[in-house]
């Protein structure tokens, strides 16, 4: 039985994306989760067996917690001996990949979920770029979470076409299908609480507001549309960057800040909004488009994985406001090209993004490695 370690620098990570892997990877292996908590937190849905560690690892740069994390990790790699380890996001791969090549741990693995460091210029964007250069080298070998990024880090010359992978058609872990679907009662019950009346058009954003997730683009967008009350635009998630100060202002915009349950909006809403300047793929799309609700995203690597085309919704060039308006109007102005799109959303999804494929390809890799 081989001992394997599974390091985030978020315990979300873990609840959100990788509790089926690593369900299927316990059955034949010891399973270790590294990650950061609070003395009090715990991670959701994981299941007793797996031994779980408390590592702090700050998403954000600070040299001297993160010298002292990457002593941390290399202490632990050293004592728990373990034949692989499994890194996600930024900070905790370039941290764990140090350590683990310092600790002699024979299988490195890392996947990346987009690069932080695609928009910025100058010096920002070569130090960011040079550790993640750093993280990839030191890896033994790289999974991808879609095409388009792939092709971005070769590109790039981060990587090479032997040095990674991408699982399936994409994505880091696929949809549950079985939870994300559409609920007509959802639909129903939200309208009503939200008095929102059914033949009304709602726009929807869900995630973080920042600049960089396209938020001033999609509001100035939305506000060269809103001549009608009977559209509207909700936006689910934390303000990092106080963008909602200026909400107020603006008719027929509802913000409901942290939802824990944004899935059952899903079937609430008309359109998804996902104006991002950077995604490394946008899973918040096909949660959605497996409850048949079509995108409206930028045509940026990741988005161009997880959005069809004209087939599950449009994709816009980045930052342009106009062409976010027009494609909102072009969704209003056509309930029947919307429709197909629904329909298209849901089979894709099964066709492609089922949770059980990309198990499927997690597994076929992992014994690909020779572990025990």
């Amino acid at each position: 039985m081989s001992k394997i370690a599974f390091i985030t620098a978020a315990p979300e990570t873990i609840s959100a994306f990788l509790l089926a892997y690593i369900k299927a990877l316990s059955i034949h292996h010891d399973i270790h989760i590294i990650t950061s908590l609070q003395d009090d937190q715990s991670i959701r849905g994981l299941d007793s067996k797996i031994t779980v560690h408390k590592v702090n690892i700050q998403r954000d740069p600070k040299i001297f917690a993160d010298l002292k994390s990457l002593a941390v990790l290399y202490r632990l790699f050293k004592k728990e001996r373990y034949e692989l380890v499994h890194s996600f996001t930024p900070k905790a791969g370039l941290l764990t990949q140090l350590s683990a090549f310092m600790a002699r741990v024979p299988i490195r693995l890392h996947t990346f979920t987009g690069q932080v460091w695609a928009t910025k210029q100058g010096v920002a964007r070569a130090v960011l770029k040079t550790l993640d250069r750093i993280t990839a080298r030191l890896a033994t070998y790289c999974l991808i979470d879609s095409p388009s990024q792939k092709a971005f880090l070769l590109k790039e010359k981060l990587l090479t076409d032997k040095q990674c992978s991408v699982l399936a058609s994409g994505s880091i872990s696929g949809v549950n299908i079985e939870k994300y679907r559409f609920s007509q009662e959802n639909r129903t019950q939200l309208r009503i609480k939200h008095h929102i009346a059914d033949d009304d058009f709602v726009f929807m954003f869900v995630g973080r507001l920042k600049k960089d997730k396209g938020v001033p683009e999609l509001l100035a967008a939305f506000q060269q549309i809103n001549h009608d009350d009977k559209v509207k635009l909700f936006i689910l998630g934390s303000d990092e960057e106080n963008l909602s100060e200026q909400f107020n202002q603006i008719a027929n915009l509802h913000y409901l800040g942290f939802t824990p349950n944004a899935e059952d909006y899903y079937a609430f809403a008309d359109v998804l909004c996902l104006p991002s300047h950077r995604e490394g793929f946008g899973n918040v799309i096909i949660e959605a488009a497996s409850c048949q609700l079509p995108a409206l995203a930028s045509n940026i690597y990741g988005l161009s994985d997880a959005v069809e085309h004209n087939g599950t919704g449009i994709l816009h060039p980045v930052k342009d406001q106009q062409a976010i308006a027009t494609a909102m109007q072009s969704f209003i102005d056509n309930p029947d090209k919307l429709n197909e799109m629904r329909k298209r959303c849901r089979a894709r999804i099964e066709e492609s993004f089922d949770e059980k494929i990309l198990v499927h390809e997690f597994m076929h890799f992992y014994q690909t490695l020779g572990l025990k």
